[in-house]
C-alpha cells in the first residue's frame, strides 16, 4: 500500500486514527481554538478560525502526498468525537521523524495523547520505515513531556532554540527513540500481557 495515496486508517481500543478530510474544517476549530493548544504548538494560531482549518487541511494532504509527513485526526471510537491530532514529519537527516499531536481540552486527562502517539510512533517505525522518532515538549508544558515518558522515549536534556514560534526561538526538552528500542519495548508489552 502506498500511503502516500492510501494512508491507513488506525484503530486503538479507544481511538480511531484517520486521515483528515474536507469536512474536518468545521469541526476543527472547537478543538483547536485554544488558547493552551496554540501555547504549546508551534504553528497552531488563536483564534483559530475556519479558514485556519481549510488552509490547515491543505497542508496535511500536501504534505503527505510528498512523503514529507503524515498528520491523522483523533476520533472517539464511542463517540465519534474529534479529539484531536497527531503526527510526524520527516526530518533530516533521512530516517528521522518528528512526533507531534493534540488533544482537546475537553478529551484531556484520559491517557488519549498517549494512545495516540504511541500508535503513530508505531506507524513511524513500522509502516514509514523510519529508524528514529524525536520529539519535543515545551519547558512550560510538563504533561506533554509525561506523555513522551510514558512512550518509552529517551530524554535528551533541555535544548536551547529546538523550537520557533512567532520569530522567537523557544527552549524544549527532547527526547528520542529508536526502531530498535521500540521494538524492544513492544516485546516488553507482549511479554507482560503474556503473563498476565
Amino acid at each position: 500500500m502506498n500511503v502516500k495515496d492510501e494512508p491507513p486508517v488506525i484503530t486503538t481500543d479507544r481511538l480511531i486514527l484517520r486521515p483528515p478530510a474536507p469536512a474536518d474544517a468545521d469541526r476543527m476549530p472547537p478543538v483547536y481554538n485554544d488558547p493552551e493548544v496554540a501555547a504549546n504548538t508551534i504553528s497552531i494560531p488563536h483564534p483559530y478560525t475556519r479558514d485556519d482549518a481549510v488552509a490547515a487541511i491543505e497542508m496535511f494532504v500536501q504534505q503527505r502526498r510528498s512523503g514529507a509527513g503524515f498528520v491523522f485526526f483523533i476520533d472517539d471510537r464511542a463517540t465519534g468525537g474529534l479529539v484531536g491530532s497527531v503526527g510526524v514529519e520527516r526530518k533530516n537527516p533521512p530516517g528521522r521523524g518528528e512526533l507531534g499531536y493534540v488533544v482537546a481540552s475537553a478529551w484531556r486527562g484520559r491517557g488519549y495523547a498517549t494512545e495516540a502517539a504511541r500508535a503513530m510512533v508505531g506507524f513511524a517505525f513500522e509502516t514509514l520505515g523510519l529508524s528514529v522518532v524525536t520529539a519535543h515538549a515545551m519547558l512550560h508544558n510538563p504533561a506533554s513531556a509525561k506523555v513522551l515518558e510514558k512512550l518509552g522515549m529517551r530524554p535528551l536534556g533541555v535544548i536551547a532554540g529546538a523550537c520557533a514560534k512567532n520569530g522567537q526561538s523557544i527552549d524544549a526538552h527532547g527526547f528520542e527513540m529508536t526502531r530498535k528500542e521500540w521494538r524492544h519495548s513492544q516485546a516488553g508489552d507482549e511479554t507482560a500481557k503474556a503473563s498476565a
